[in-house]
């Protein structure tokens, strides 16, 4: 997978935490979460301010 540690902690917390959305400004770990098959949503905060206005 190649997360480093911290960023996998980040990525378990907020799905076991049932979050809807993982915003992040870190484009590795942002396009690393999209590969992964996660409940919780890898947004950039842009992303995450279209989502919201939906």
């Amino acid at each position: 997978m190649g997360l480093q540690p911290l960023d996998a902690l980040h990525l378990a917390l907020a799905e076991t935490g049932k979050a809807d959305y993982f915003c992040t400004c870190d484009d590795r770990l942002l396009r690393k979460s999209k590969q992964i098959e996660l409940q919780v949503k890898g947004v950039s905060p842009v992303e995450l301010i279209q989502e919201i206005e939906k």
